[in-house]
């Protein structure tokens, strides 16, 4: 079907800054995102069992997190690829509350390694949240976020920040990266894995080291 006749795809009913939360993803990775067999099977409303975060992050434990002894059928622990991407999409459709993310970020001592759902919620909150200003309250508990997983040197796997897994015309890289890397990728860059970041005032970490102990 030619693409000035297909109907745009499905978009978010819940707004910040006053649009669609779902348009801080371009138009053509929304697509391939929403017909992906892994946004088909796992993340729509019936699978999910409803369309809040308290459902999706049953999927993100399962499929992002891991235990000290990897199983062997978790195959989904690549930063920035297909499943990854829809992941992400379906954050950015639920905008769970920072309250929410939070619990997805607290640290256990059961064995349970979270560094793919913290490189998940980073990058969610650096594309959603990139026009707050500096003043904000919310942006000063993110530029504490950030400074925090800036000295996090934890080792995971990711599509190379500047490609992107949808793409046809190169090979797609897969390599052993940081997690400081990636949070210096997210704050020095204009774009990754071909998700724009948009212009953020908040995303100096100078002056936030005073904030760390709150």
């Amino acid at each position: 079907m030619p693409q000035e006749f297909q109907i745009e795809s499905y978009l978010s009913s819940k707004q910040l800054n006053h649009q669609s939360v779902s348009l801080v993803i371009p138009r053509i990775a929304r697509d391939k995102i929403h017909n992906a067999m892994y946004y088909r099977v796992n993340l729509n409303t019936v699978s999910l069992r409803g369309d809040t975060i308290e459902c999706l992050s049953k999927v993100i434990v399962r499929d992002l997190g891991s235990l000290a002894e990897p199983v062997s059928f978790q195959q989904v622990h690549v930063l920035g690829g297909i499943e990854f991407q829809c992941l992400l999409m379906k954050l950015v459709e639920i905008r769970p509350t920072w309250d929410q993310l939070e619990v997805m970020l607290q640290e256990d001592n059961t064995g349970f390694n979270n560094k793919y759902i913290v490189g998940l919620i980073l990058a969610y909150i650096r594309i959603q949240y990139y026009f707050l200003q500096v003043e904000d309250p919310l942006a000063q508990r993110f530029r504490v976020l950030f400074k925090h997983y800036y000295n996090d040197y934890r080792k995971m796997k990711s599509v190379l920040f500047d490609q992107d897994c949808w793409t046809k015309s190169q090979t797609v890289s897969v390599n052993i990266l940081h997690m400081d890397e990636l949070v210096e990728w997210l704050l020095e860059r204009e774009e990754i894995w071909g998700i724009p970041l948009g212009k953020c005032q908040w995303k100096e970490l100078e002056e936030s080291s005073s904030d760390e102990s709150d």
